[in-house]
This record gives structure tokens, sequence and C-alpha cells, in this order.
């Protein structure tokens, strides 16, 4: 069934990461308030801020209907098993999808950010490559996949190909917010700090305006920062971007900010009052557990802040879900993997029992992808196990952790740095 331009427009915008997705998808809409794949649309954005209050927002927008052919009745489907909690299956649905159609976008968009949130390397690049082949050289939306190819192709270590992808990407599509945060990526990943900044701060006019990725590209950026030893630019950009009342007010942006600030205290940096309102912010969201990854966050947050009775309380639903649902649901095996195990540590980091934090962390410390996230973002727990090692003493665990990092990023002064703490 051929869809509206409305509709067109806004899956468009999707691939761009515009804010004005949701305006123009409501536009779709009420051109057609018997458009399937535009209600589709609408509740997938709801899932994808990755927040349970959305996801279940996101229903009622499909609950009354049914598709009228395999290609609605698959989102459907796959929707009802995103909010039902089986994000695995929903993204079998949608790789089923695009067997049939590979150029619905909406399926490989939508895809793609499902394989980030579980942590899927493989399918990550893997989804867009089998979308890819079959997409006319010529055809408008093909920088954007390229750029979607980049960031799998980084989070699957192959670093060369990623930043070909990606700056290609770039040609096609001056403002691709996704591959130029996928080549800043590669950049961190390698340790490449001049050329990260560099680049960053010479594309600044592409990403830095009204985008869905400005929040996090900041935050690349100042990762940047953090490992040139220039915290206070860390921190100005947590003021200028993170820490005001928009950034605050989503999950996936407040991830940025927290972990941001707790690589701030981990280095030994006093980030004054930031903590309170970040904590705030998390206590504002629903508490039921849904995403790990973000439940990880708000637990640093409130750690930061000293609010050690609701981090305990925080630790307590993970473990109280694993006894109460086992590994039933992509939440709960996520948690029962690894999630509950780096609670747990953090817990014990808060609790200043760093010994402790190494027994819960070490063991899980490669299965952290099991509740997705990037490599990036899930550095941040590598590197709390790391400083846990140093602080209780753990010296030969410490200086392989940081002989680790350093044979990936030989360039690393966070890891110099931390190996100079237990003398090697």
């Amino acid at each position: 069934m051929p869809q509206s331009k409305a509709y067109d427009q806004a899956i468009g915008h999707l691939l761009a990461f515009r804010p004005d997705v949701v305006d123009s998808t409501g536009q779709a809409m009420a051109a057609d308030p018997d458009d399937i794949m535009a209600r589709a649309l609408r509740a997938y954005l709801g899932l994808m801020s990755s927040e349970r209050g959305d996801a279940m927002s996101a229903w009622r927008y499909i609950q009354p209907l049914s598709g009228r052919n395999d290609q609605e009745a698959r989102h459907l489907a796959a929707i009802r098993a995103w909010v039902e909690g089986d994000w695995h299956a929903a993204s079998r649905i949608l790789d089923e999808q695009l067997a049939e159609h590979p150029a619905d976008f909406m399926a490989l968009a939508v895809g793609h950010q499902l394989d980030f949130f579980l942590g899927e390397a493989g399918n990550l690049r893997d989804r867009v490559g089998r979308s890819l082949i079959h997409l006319d050289p010529g055809h408008p939306a093909r920088g954007y996949l390229k750029g979607m190819e980049a960031f799998g192709l980084e989070e699957s270590g192959d670093y060369a190909a990623a930043e070909a992808a990606g700056l290609e990407a770039l040609d096609l599509n001056s403002d691709d917010v996704w591959a130029n945060h996928a080549v800043a990526h590669v950049m961190e990943m390698q340790g490449r700090v001049a050329d990260g900044i560099a680049f960053l701060d010479a594309r600044k006019p592409h990403w830095s305006g009204d985008n869905l990725l400005n929040i996090h590209t900041s935050w690349h950026r100042a990762i940047f920062a953090l490992e040139g030893e220039t915290p206070t630019e860390a921190l100005a950009l947590f003021d200028e971007v993170m820490g005001g009342p928009d950034a605050l007010a989503a999950a996936l942006p407040m991830v940025d900010g927290t972990s941001l600030l707790w690589r701030l205290h981990l280095d030994g940096v006093d980030v004054g009052g930031r903590w309170g309102a970040m904590a705030d912010a998390w206590a504002e969201k629903d508490t039921s557990p849904w995403y790990v990854f973000n439940d990880l966050h708000a637990l640093l947050a409130l750690i930061g802040a000293e609010r050690m009775e609701a981090a305990r309380a925080l630790v307590a639903r993970q473990e109280d879900l694993i006894r109460t649902q086992g590994t039933t649901g992509t939440n709960p095996l996520a948690v029962a993997s690894a999630g509950l195990a780096v609670a747990r540590g953090l817990l014990a980091f808060g609790e200043r029992d760093f010994a402790a934090a190494v027994t819960h962390l070490a063991p899980v410390r490669h299965q952290l992808s099991i509740f997705g996230g990037s490599h990036a973002q899930r550095d941040v727990f590598q590197r709390t196990l790391v400083v846990a090692a140093v602080r209780s003493g753990q010296s030969a665990l410490a200086r392989n952790l940081c002989n680790e990092r350093l044979s990936l990023r030989p360039t690393s002064v966070w890891a110099g740095l931390r190996l100079t703490e237990v003398g090697a």
C-alpha cells in the first residue's frame, strides 16, 4: 500500500535524527487515520526512548489494530513483543520483515536502534549490510545507511572500515549526525584524542544544532577532553549541554550526563552540586525495572549524590526482579547475566568497599554487552573496576587491566596514570 508524503517525510526525519520526526509522524497520522505504518512509527518512537512509561504509552497507538498485509502485521507484532518485554523477539520480527522488504527504512532504522539497546554488535552491522546490497547506489537514503553501517562496523571492531563508511556517509550527507558519531566512536576506541577533538570541533556546525544526537555528541567531545586531561573543559560541556532542563528530561541524555559526572568522580574531580540535580531527575523516572542500562546510570547518580538508601533500594529491585521473573524476558535476562553483578559492584564502590566492588565487577567485565549501550558507554563500568582494583590494593589486576587498555589505546593518558598509582 503506497505511503503518504507525510509518512515519507517522517521516515526522512527518522533517518536524519531530526526531532521533527514526532511532528511529521503526527501529521501522517492526521492525514490518514487508517495509516497503520504511521501509527507503528509513533509507537516505535516511544519504545526507542528506552523508558518504560513511554513504552507503555506506545501500546495505545496500535492496541486496537490488526495488519492488513504481512508488512503491517509484522510491525504490529514487533511492537507488541517489545512492549511485553521481549525485545529479542521484536528484533527477530524486524529481521524477518527486512528479509522480505529490505528497503523498509522504518524496520531498518528501528531495528538498528534495537540492536544497540540489546548490545548485539554483529546484527548492528549485519542488519544494515543485508539491506545495503539491495539498495540502488544512487538511492537518496544510501548515505544514511552507510552511517548506520559505520556504527555497526565500529562496534564490531572493524575500525578502518567503520571510519571509511562514516566518512563516505558524511560526504553524501554532511548533516548525518549518526555517521558523525560513528567516526567519533572509532577515534575514541583507538585512543586518537587529538584526532577526535579536531574532527568534532571542525564539524560542530553540522552536529550541534537541532537534532536528536547533539547532547550525545557533546558527551563524546567531553570524553575526549577527559582523556586529554582537561577536566574543566569536560565540566564546562556538562554545564553547557548536559545539565540543563532539556537534557534532564529524558533518560538517554541523562545517561550521558551521569556517565560524564561519574568519570570525573573516578578521577577525583569535585563536581559540586551537579550530582543532586541528576539524582533528582532520575528519581522522577518510573522505577520499575525495564532497561537495566538506564538503571545502572540512575544508580551512579544516587551514589554520586550520596543517597545510599535509595541506591540500595534500586539494587534490591533488581534482585527482586530475578527472584520473581528469573530470566524470562529481555531485561530480566540482562539483569541476571551481568546487570545485577554490576549494580552490586557499583553499590560496593559507593560504600567504599573496593575489594567487594572488584569481586562483583571482575567476573562479568567481558559480558557487559548483554545490557546494551556502546563500548564507549560501557567503559564507565570498566573504569570503575580499574579504580576499584587500584584502591583495594589489587595491583596485579590493576596492572593487567591498564595494560589491556594500553594495548588497544597505546596513547591512553588515563591508563598510564592509573599504572603510576600502583607503582608500575
